[in-house]
Formats: structure tokens, sequence, C-alpha cells
């Protein structure tokens, strides 16, 4: 399997909230990079993953959302955990985003992390896709904790 490697032609997904923190960030110069770095480094550090509450399964989402245009535009990042249900008080500093139910294009960055998700998201930039830039995601389910696999799943959502 390549570092990208389009899962399925296009698939229904969404209609769910995800709790954890988040930023504003733009791809501008190093920015977003420098941004979701140290996003990923606070969720470690304050181990958000256990704050979150009726936390739905073991999976960390990255959520791309509020886009101002497109990817070359300011956008938010909120990085969590699915949640089971959506009637809960949010602990002090964690924030909600709703994935909303709609097409996704969905590909497989996986082998040595973060080299492959960069290589898939300079694909996708290049890519002639149908972007709604509502809502992207990226899934770090259990394929990427297995060794020599480190699999994340980048979802675009399109129109």
């Amino acid at each position: 399997m390549s570092a990208v490697e389009k899962e399925s032609p296009e698939e229904s997904l969404g209609g769910f909230t995800v709790v954890g923190i988040t930023a504003t960030t733009c791809n501008k110069d190093d920015q977003a990079t420098d941004d979701i770095n140290a996003l990923w480094q606070r969720f470690f550090e304050q181990a958000i993953g256990d704050k979150v509450p009726h936390k739905d399964g073991e999976a960390i989402y990255a959520v791309y959302h509020s886009y101002e245009g497109d990817h070359t535009k300011p956008y938010k990042l909120t990085i969590g955990c699915r949640v089971a249900k959506d009637d809960f008080t949010l602990e002090e500093g964690l924030d909600s985003i709703f994935v909303p139910k709609g097409n996704y294009q969905i590909f497989a960055a996986t082998g040595e992390q973060p080299k492959a998700l960069i290589e898939t998201w300079s694909a996708i930039w290049k890519a002639d896709l149908n972007r709604s830039f509502d809502c992207d995601l990226e899934i770090y389910g259990p394929r990427f904790f297995e060794e020599g696999l480190h699999e994340v799943l980048v979802c675009i959502s399109t129109e």
C-alpha cells in the first residue's frame, strides 16, 4: 500500500460530535505546521482524551472546519474524541464540533508518520476533487497504532 491510497470513491460519513480542543490556523508559510503541532502537543500533555465525556471508542479525530474559503484561507482544527451522546456539560477549555453527515472521499495515509500524512494532504490539495470545504477529518483508529502500518484515514467532504 502506498502512502497515498484512495480507500473508496465516495462514502457517506458524519452525523456525530467530537469533543476536544480547538485552534484557528492558516496554511500560509509555516503557521499551520506550528499551530497544528502545538495543538497535538497540548492534546497529549493535558490528556484531553481522558477529559472527554461519554467517549465513544478510543479513536482520535482531527476535524478541520469553519473554513473561510478554500485550504489557503484560515480554518479551525479541533482534536478530540467522538462522543456517544450530545447531552453533556463541557469541561472548561473543551470545545465540541458536529461533523455533518455528507459525502466524503476517504484516503489512507499509511507508513512513516507524519511523512505519509503530509504526502496525502499534498496529493489532496493537487487533486481535482469537488471539495465542499465544510468539514474534513483525520481518523486515528486502531490501525494507526499497528506496528509498520500507522494508518490515518483522511476524509474530505465533497459536494
